[in-house]
């Protein structure tokens, strides 16, 4: 379910993103947090599904796309804020 509402999710602008009076209604941007746990649940999971025997495509499938999407979500989280947690001088 998680990564349906991502995909969902990527197509929402940077800016919608941004922290600027006033506030917008738009949600906050990405947290890192949940984002880089799945991250590493994910390339268990595909390491998992690689080594079984017999391996198991459909979900190194499934847990490769997760883990792309949530890449991409941290790559958005960090062009917002920035790596040091300033938030970033330019729009998209």
């Amino acid at each position: 379910m998680g990564l349906i509402i991502d995909l969902v999710d990527l197509q929402t602008r940077l800016s919608s993103y941004r922290l600027s009076p006033p506030p917008l209604p738009a949600s906050p941007a990405p947290a890192p947090s949940p984002r880089a746990v799945m991250c590493v649940y994910s390339l268990l999971f595909m390491r998992f599904a690689w080594e079984v025997k017999p391996r198991n495509y459909l979900l190194l499938a499934c847990h490769a796309s997760n883990e792309t999407v949530q890449l991409y979500q941290l790559s958005r989280w960090a062009r917002v804020w920035g790596w040091r947690g300033k938030r970033a001088a330019w729009t998209v």
